[in-house]
């Protein structure tokens, strides 16, 4: 029986460790609402394709790849840091916070600020919201802002759609589309891989 409950305990353990990847690749690719365990750490690589529908200022057509890494600082809170290198545009660097407000046994919401540098300075605003209908799926929504501190403020807004798979205990499969909602945004494809580090 305790071998049983054991067992039990460690699956429920490395389910949330598996949908905790926190690399938000603010409006950038990949979006997740779950923050990561305590002293838990994740790194990933992510390609994408960023299509240009006659955005205005539109400078990061084509391929980008992103490498990313979080920390967990607390169970609701963690940090993240992650490098973009586009093969058409100036590289992207950015660092954030995430933080849990809502979680129940599906379902999972959060909010991330931070500042990044790309074509300009400037900080990411969003709010995710995952389900998990079966343990090793995940769909997730939000809302995604990239402000740039320009001469003039050039909001970016998306709205990321991502479905996650979980492969085993430490591997973890996504693919993303960011679907832009403002004038500046572009439409963005995107597939990965994460790995969870206990």
């Amino acid at each position: 029986m305790t071998a049983t409950i054991n067992s039990v305990t460690m699956k429920r353990l490395l389910f949330l460790l598996l949908f905790s990847l926190p690399i938000l690749l603010s409006a950038q690719v990949v979006n997740f609402a779950k923050t990561l365990p305590e002293r838990a750490w994740s790194v990933g690589l992510t390609p994408a394709w960023h299509v240009d529908r006659n955005v205005i200022l539109f400078d990061a057509g084509g391929a980008s790849f992103a490498f990313n890494g979080g920390y967990g600082l607390l169970y609701s809170l963690d940090l993240n840091a992650r490098y973009v290198y586009f093969m058409n545009g100036a590289d992207y660097i950015g660092i954030d916070a995430q933080y849990l407000i809502y979680e129940a046994r599906k379902s999972y919401f959060s909010v991330i600020g931070g500042l990044h540098k790309w074509d300009r300075f400037g900080c990411d605003l969003t709010g995710l919201f995952t389900y998990i209908p079966r343990y090793e799926l995940s769909l997730s929504i939000g809302l995604d802002a990239d402000l740039s501190f320009a001469l003039e403020m050039n909001p970016r807004i998306w709205v990321p759609i991502n479905v996650g798979y979980n492969v085993n205990e430490m591997m973890f499969l996504f693919a993303e589309y960011n679907l832009p909602v403002s004038d500046r945004s572009w439409d963005i494809v995107a597939v990965g891989i994460n790995l969870v580090l206990r």
